[in-house]
């Protein structure tokens, strides 16, 4: 069994149970809570008593003060890449130099345009496809943020991005691919990741229904890619899993035994150079899958 420990400047705990590390904030209050505490909703999950309160929305002076810095960040550059789209389109957004330079498409990155991998992730073919794509950039990017931090955000963000590149250089090599859905869903998929790795049953949770939805819809829609989708929810599920873990366990560690004072020495936080360093094998992966390999 494991000892119980108290917080400690690297840990966050649910504020219900003290003894127990938050899984994600509340949707409405931003109070951290554990799995236990999780009430799914429409978006995101509710604390207990915001449940209770039904439609009401409790704001806080935490909510006020915090920016989602990356996430508007990311969000400004897709749309800055999308003016420029038809700024140069001549009409539309899937013609004219941005995109016939920036899409996904295997053969350009077998010919050694490699940066095709990364530039794919920020196009959008209208004004729906983006829409979407930023409004669930949004929900899941904030809360993402604000749980585990902007660096750790973008760890996860970049392994969808590079895990739904990966995925469809390996089995759509031909096809001209574009959309930020696949480093969206690896937010969603990080996000499953450190719940899971928290203890709680994403199925039990709105995330559960959200992946299948986006497994399904391109099966539905054949112009919506699969592969993106899946690569994008496993890549942000890898880094987001072992940052969880990781992170725990040196916050475990630092809280000294039961909690009552500090180890001497603080453990190393390894969840952010193995994140890192899952990123850079996707990366690696999409490069030698389409230069070297050229799909499956």
């Amino acid at each position: 069994m494991e000892s119980p420990h108290a917080p400690d400047t690297d840990a966050v705990m649910c504020y219900r149970h003290p003894d127990r590390e938050f899984a994600v904030g509340c949707q409405r209050c931003d109070r951290p809570i554990c799995p236990d505490c999780m009430h799914s909703a429409s978006v995101g999950h509710h604390c207990p008593e915001c449940t209770k309160q039904g439609a009401q929305k409790v704001i806080r002076g935490a909510s006020l003060q915090f920016r989602p810095v990356l996430t508007q960040a990311i969000l400004g550059i897709i749309v800055v890449a999308f003016i420029a789209q038809g700024a140069t389109s001549g009409g539309g957004f899937l013609r004219g130099p941005v995109v016939n330079e920036g899409i996904l498409w295997g053969p350009g990155v077998a010919a050694g345009e490699l940066w095709r991998i990364v530039t794919g992730g920020f196009l959008h073919s209208g004004l729906m496809h983006i829409g979407f794509n930023g409004y669930a950039l949004w929900l899941f990017g904030q809360q993402l943020e604000r749980g585990v931090g902007a660096l750790k955000m973008g760890l996860i963000y970049a392994g969808g991005l590079f895990g739904g590149s990966a995925a469809v250089l390996a089995f759509n090599f031909d096809q001209p691919t574009l959309g930020a859905s696949g480093a969206v869903l690896g937010l969603a998929g990080g996000m499953a990741g450190v719940l899971m790795a928290r203890g709680a049953n994403i199925f039990k949770t709105s995330l559960g229904g959200i992946f299948l939805m986006n497994l399904a819809l391109p099966i539905l829609v054949p112009r919506i890619s699969f592969w993106g989708h899946a690569g994008g929810i496993v890549g942000g599920f890898l880094v987001g899993y072992a940052i969880a873990v990781l992170g725990d366990r040196s916050a475990r560690a630092t809280a000294g035994p039961y909690g009552h004072s500090p180890v001497a020495e603080p453990a190393p936080d390894l969840s952010v150079p193995v994140g890192a360093g899952i990123v850079v094998a996707l990366g690696v992966l999409a490069v030698v899958i389409g230069t070297v390999i050229q799909g499956f």
